[in-house]
């Protein structure tokens, strides 16, 4: 999966059979290998596990395009979003006078899609009223929207998605045994980013290609090896979505430089700067700076992803005063 855009969950990603082939993390392969498979069902519930920002709302619509189903519509809903007492009406539709504010008749997302898939993310935060109602449409293919006496044929290829293990959740009784037992059937879990540290530098050319023009630069620019070395040993904690953000405000602070590199981490993850920080990647000026922006040594070390004797070092070398009158806190 690649980037291509900055979107309100944080990314979107290229969709294409050829751009999912250049990633050669065996782990993402299997769940691709997978996912290919699972495509080709017309109607069996999928549920997709991972941690948060892998990509799970790209895999399901990966799935849709791929599926007989890729000429219907495809829609996405975040379950944990939705208020309790409006869920049923957003994923079921109402009649007019069915509430309060129920002024007219309503389609839910389940008419929306009829014919094609829909995908819900966030599954296990649904409430027990709105699992057992998904566990009638899944089962019957029937639903009834709130308020009405009649129940309402549909098709939908339902795609759930959970970023906690949805078992653990049935055995702790936060979710219906019956529902996940419907929905694990089909069961694709994704790897997070620290599984797929070999496809770290074409993800990050995504991110570079996908926000370079909107920060500014006319040529897209290039990745020093010592930020590169830095990004693929990250931690990535928040996975896809915390390295297109990531790369996106090394960009902003880049200022257009034809090389990004670490110095221009100044306003990015801690760890991202410790991991590749050396003496060298900086130069008088950015120490300097770093010192009288922090008013420390040690917080200015901190950022410059360095030790303090390295900035006293340097100090000694150029006769840099305003790092030697420091307050060393």
């Amino acid at each position: 999966m690649g980037i291509v855009a900055h979107a309100g969950n944080g990314h979107r990603w290229r969709d294409d059979a050829a751009n999912y082939d250049r990633y050669a993390s065996a782990a993402f392969q299997r769940s691709l290998a997978e996912l290919r498979r699972l495509a080709r069902s017309n109607s069996v519930p999928l549920l997709i596990e991972g941690e948060s920002g892998t990509g799970k709302t790209i895999v399901a619509r990966h799935i849709h395009s791929r599926s007989p189903r890729a000429r219907a519509s495809f829609h996405s809903v975040n379950v944990g979003s939705l208020d309790d007492s409006l869920s049923g009406s957003e994923l079921f539709g109402h009649v007019t006078g069915a509430f309060t504010d129920a002024r007219q008749t309503r389609a839910g997302h389940f008419a929306s899609a009829n014919g094609g898939t829909l995908f819900l993310d966030e599954i296990g935060k649904a409430g027990t009223g709105v699992q057992r109602k998904l566990l009638h449409v899944i089962e019957s293919g029937e639903m009834r929207p709130v308020g009405s006496d009649r129940t309402v044929q549909v098709d939908v290829r339902v795609v759930a998605a959970c970023n906690r293990p949805l078992g653990d959740l049935a055995d702790e009784g936060l979710f219906l045994p019956d529902l996940y037992a419907r929905l694990q059937v089909f069961r694709v879990k994704l790897p997070p980013l620290r599984e797929r540290r070999a496809d770290i530098p074409l993800l990050v050319g995504d991110a570079v290609e996908a926000h370079h023009r909107e920060c500014g630069y006319v040529t897209r620019p290039d990745v020093a090896p010592e930020l590169m070395d830095a990004l693929k040993r990250a931690p990535w904690p928040h996975n896809l979505r915390e390295l297109d953000a990531t790369m996106h405000r090394i960009l902003l602070d880049a200022e257009e430089a034809p090389i990004l590199d670490l110095r221009h981490c100044m306003g990015c993850l801690g760890y991202l700067r410790a991991l590749g920080g050396r003496p060298a990647s900086f130069t008088d000026a950015d120490m300097s700076d770093a010192v009288r922006r922090t008013g420390s040594v040690a917080k200015a070390a901190r950022e410059l992803g360095v030790d303090r004797g390295t900035i006293y070092r340097r100090r000694r070398q150029c006769s840099i005063t305003d790092v030697a009158e420091a307050d060393d806190r």
